[in-house]
């Protein structure tokens, strides 16, 4: 359980601190989901980081783990398709959003996996 209590803390970090950095710098964010499209871009980027960083704080103090895992896989599908929309781009910014989609791809397993497992 220790190491699985490591897994969980390693996954959390990212979202803490990706909500923090996202909540103290919205505007990069903000204007890659405003040039989807995406209705209110600067709310839901706020909101998403926001619910993020939560339960990220929850994962990582193994308060409701199941249920903290499966708030952050939810979150994690929009922000991947919208936020490494890569069949949308070209060149380098294709490949970088590319690698991002598929290391979101990596993250939302182990967050099923925790899921899973608790």
């Amino acid at each position: 359980m220790v190491t699985l209590h490591i897994a969980e803390i390693s996954i959390a970090f990212v979202f803490i601190a990706g909500g923090i950095s996202t909540l103290r710098n919205p505007q990069p964010r903000v204007e890659e989901i405003a040039r989807l499209r995406f209705p209110l871009p600067e709310l839901a980027v706020r909101i998403n980081a926001a619910l993020m960083m939560v339960a990220g704080i929850a994962l990582a103090l193994n308060v409701q783990a199941a249920l903290a895992s499966m708030v952050l896989a939810i979150l994690l599908v929009p922000t991947t398709v919208f936020g490494h929309a890569f069949w949308i781009e070209q060149g380098q910014r294709r490949q970088l959003q590319m690698s991002n989609f598929f290391k979101n791809l990596a993250i939302l397993g182990g967050l099923l996996l925790v899921t899973l497992v608790r």
